[in-house]
């Protein structure tokens, strides 16, 4: 099962594909994300865990350009309340390799604090790893 939302333009932001191999919930976000798409696109992480339950996600950040902080606020009161309740223990982020990126990421750990166990990486084998230790 794959899902992948574009923006206005056609171009897809988001890619949200069960990793069967691996045991994880892989989503790849591309471009600049303004807050109604880091919504939009993390409701569509929450549904695909509705019809695809997985306690492991693999969140890519490679390609996002600038920050996605306005959307820390939504993230920490909606979205880790309902990924808890659908079963997600385990979240490996890959930072943006832009210093606004990486911001918002941190922001978001701090918002989410020990709700959900949740770590940063830069390296995407370093991520994989980690959620292997399972």
């Amino acid at each position: 099962m794959k899902t992948e939302l574009a923006n206005a333009f056609d171009k897809v932001f988001l890619t949200i594909e069960l990793d069967k191999a691996n045991g994880w919930i892989y989503n790849n976000w591309v471009g600049v994300l303004p807050t109604e798409k880091v919504i939009e696109g993390c409701q569509a992480t929450i549904d695909f865990l509705k019809h695809t339950p997985c306690p492991h996600m693999l969140n890519d950040n490679r390609l996002v350009v600038g920050s996605w902080n306005s959307a820390n606020d939504w993230i920490a009161a909606n979205w880790v309340p309902q990924v808890l309740t659908l079963g997600l223990k385990r979240f490996a982020h890959i930072v943006s390799p832009g210093i606004f990126g990486q911001a918002s990421a941190e922001e978001m750990v701090t918002r989410v604090g020990t709700q959900l166990e949740i770590r940063l990486f830069k390296d995407v084998h370093l991520a994989e790893a980690w959620l292997r230790e399972k």
